[in-house]
């Protein structure tokens, strides 16, 4: 048999049975929001540029973004920190709104209850929700973290926020979660 008949035979070969139709798939792409999760330093923003990367039209939103002076420095007040997060919500739900997908939170998202108003605003706006964390070595190693990380967090409060890093995390753990509260 020739490579030409081989190939003619093989496009007639269907694994289906009889009278069955394929799945269509669906024509629209399912709307995804990334809620990423990490010590600083872990490697989530370094996660957030590989995910728009690989997704045309991704957009990243970060509550840090609210710290960037207009002359590129940062400069984060904690005074400032719950207004900065509204910000935040206020622009992935805009960006909810107007259906673009996939949206990145590069957030530290250390507690469920920090991730909770997004995860109502993709429910309500038609989004799947993925969790997702830096893969690296030495997402919990508070050293190597207060070495590396950009913002210059120090050691204790990278210490306090690893004890506190909710893991596990599901949508209904999210949207059940307080502020404050601790859920084991």
């Amino acid at each position: 048999m020739s490579a030409e008949s081989l190939a003619r035979s093989l496009q007639n070969l269907s694994l289906m049975q009889p009278g069955v139709k394929p799945r269509q798939r669906r024509s629209g792409k399912r709307k995804r929001l990334y809620l990423l999760r990490g010590l600083p330093g872990s490697g989530k923003s370094t996660l957030a540029r590989n995910l728009k990367y690989q997704f045309r039209g991704a957009v990243i939103l970060s509550t840090d973004d609210y710290f960037i002076r207009p002359d590129g420095s940062y400069l984060f007040e904690k005074y400032l920190l719950d207004e900065a997060h509204e910000w935040n919500h206020d622009r992935a739900n805009s960006a909810m709104r107007q259906g673009i997908s996939p949206i990145i939170i590069d957030n530290t998202n250390v507690q469920a209850w920090e991730m909770k108003p997004y995860v109502v605003m993709a429910q309500e706006n038609g989004y799947e929700v993925k969790f997702r964390e830096p893969d690296t070595p030495w997402k919990f190693d508070i050293n190597k973290l207060t070495r590396i990380n950009t913002h210059g967090v120090p050691r204790e409060t990278i210490g306090r926020m690893k004890e506190r890093y909710k893991r596990n995390i599901t949508i209904d753990k999210v949207l059940n979660a307080e502020r404050g509260v601790q859920n084991h």
